[in-house]
């Protein structure tokens, strides 16, 4: 999603600067051309960011220019260690490693025209190399489970994409999540800054409203925090 149409700076900011998500260590997993990395950089955080498509890293590479603590690397992150091909679309935010998620959206305005050859690596791998983030985006076009489903570690908070066509793996992201701890949950629907819910719930209650949701057009962003 293009950053001038959807992304509210300031009220982005100030969303989360509330999480406490400043001063920290922050994974920008997907970050095409890194509109999520900025804020986090301006809320004073170390940002490394994840992005394996090609046409993306000059834009990349012009913050890493301008900011000491932002790290990008040009890989993506998933279940295992492997090559794989990435599907490009016409438009640069679509890019995909999920066969289904080009099957759910593919149409005559939408649709994958390019391959790239890329490395994967786990998101665990990540953190060995780099640190336990204090906040993890994760954006990565129905596969969002992928990268999750053989974390070992517990992220204080996670976020990430989930769509209508996508129900049933963002119900085994909300699982694979607390599996690793306490967490409790909230969201946001087409990138509105504003927390849907005035209390954060747990897994059960969050799963329960998710799946009452109608899944035509549906977009939206989960948040996942942990209590110690």
């Amino acid at each position: 999603m293009l950053f001038d149409k959807y992304f509210k700076k300031k009220a982005l900011k100030k969303r989360y600067k509330s999480l406490a998500i400043t001063h920290d260590l922050c994974f920008d997993i997907g970050a095409n051309l890194g509109y999520k990395s900025l804020i986090l950089l301006k809320l004073k955080n170390k940002v490394i960011a994840f992005e394996p498509q090609t046409s993306c890293q000059i834009e990349l590479e012009k913050i890493a220019n301008k900011h000491s603590n932002f790290l990008c690397k040009k890989i993506a992150i998933g279940a295992e260690n492997l090559e794989s091909e990435l599907h490009i679309g016409n438009h640069i935010e679509i890019a995909t490693l999920s066969n289904k998620f080009i099957e759910h959206f593919k149409n005559e305005k939408i649709y994958w025209h390019e391959k790239e050859k890329v490395t994967i690596k786990t998101l665990d791998s990540q953190i060995i190399k780099y640190g336990l983030p204090k906040f993890c985006k994760i954006d990565a076009e129905g596969y969002e489970y992928e990268i999750l489903k053989n974390l070992t570690y517990k992220i204080p908070i996670i976020e990430f994409e989930f769509t209508g066509g996508f129900i049933n793996e963002t119900l085994l992201c909300i699982e694979k999540i607390s599996s690793l701890g306490d967490y409790t949950f909230n969201y946001i629907l087409n990138e509105n800054p504003k927390l849907e819910l005035k209390q954060w719930l747990g897994k059960n209650e969050i799963s329960e409203i998710i799946k009452s949701l109608k899944t035509t057009n549906l977009h939206g962003n989960i948040f996942a925090r942990i209590h110690n």
